[in-house]
């Protein structure tokens, strides 16, 4: 577990900008400078979506890329409270509390840190890639099931060197987001390696057991509904590894040590 490192902030931001990268895959950038500059990849935002009670409950996000006072947010629609989040115009008001939950940790200055993603998991990277810098080397894998579920543009693709894998090979590798990883461990085999991971259940779990097997520390982001958002409804409890009771991913995580967390026992990223 890591320690969460600020107090959240309520605060209204302001669209900036707001995309379609491609098919249910939105792009918002807000002006937030509160909770930008207090962010750490693998936290997130609970969002208002509309001024009224429906939907009732706020929306928990991933926090995307921050620059100076603007964060991203990055998101598929999949009900009514992304499809609005969807429809918000520049000039709009954003209503967040953030940022919640335990980050990443940061590498250890001998370690060599692999990005591993798959579809929209890709979005807390971005944010520790972000906080790279340029200062710290490291490789960038994102996973996804074809060119028409592109979670992350060309443009930024090629500007922050992503290798990309695609399930039926339509951009990138023909293979697996952990193919790509096993590869690259092959290579990098006398280096002392942290992997960070973000992305559907069964593809962390694979991330975890590959790790695992080669005694590399390897640190996951977890993306389960939630209801409060800072650990009074409970609603997003997974199990321990050790079998002790369960973690609050809104509390205890997102970010764990894949070690600590059971993934064969359900839920969903």
């Amino acid at each position: 577990m890591t320690d969460r490192n600020n107090t959240p902030i309520a605060e209204k931001g302001v669209v900036e900008q707001v995309r379609k990268i491609s098919g249910s895959v939105w792009d918002m950038t807000i002006h937030s400078p509160a909770i930008a500059g207090a962010s750490r990849a693998g936290q997130f935002v609970h969002v208002r979506v509309s001024d009224g009670f429906n939907p009732f409950l706020r929306r928990p996000l991933s926090v995307g890329p921050c620059r100076g006072d603007y964060l991203r947010l990055i998101f598929v629609v999949k009900g009514v409270g992304t499809r609005l989040l969807a429809g918000k115009h520049p000039g709009d008001i954003i209503d967040m509390i953030g940022p919640l939950g335990n980050p990443f940790p940061a590498p250890e200055t001998d370690q060599y840190p692999i990005l591993v993603a798959g579809g929209i998991g890709m979005v807390p990277l971005l944010l520790m890639d972000n906080q790279f810098v340029n200062s710290i080397d490291h490789d960038f894998l994102l996973g996804m099931r074809s060119s028409a579920h592109q979670t992350v543009d060309d443009v930024e693709i090629k500007r922050l060197k992503i290798v990309i894998a695609s399930d039926d090979g339509s951009i990138g590798y023909h293979g697996t987001v952990i193919d790509l990883l096993e590869n690259r461990l092959t290579e990098l085999k006398r280096r002392k390696i942290v992997v960070y991971g973000c992305g559907p259940v069964p593809m962390l779990q694979s991330l975890k057991e590959v790790c695992v097997s080669r005694s590399i520390p390897a640190y996951i982001s977890l993306e389960v509904s939630m209801g409060c958002g800072v650990g009074a409804c409970q609603s997003c409890a997974v199990p321990r590894a050790d079998g002790d009771g369960y973690y609050l991913v809104c509390r205890d995580g997102p970010a764990f040590r894949a070690s600590a967390v059971d993934l064969n026992a359900g839920g969903r990223s």
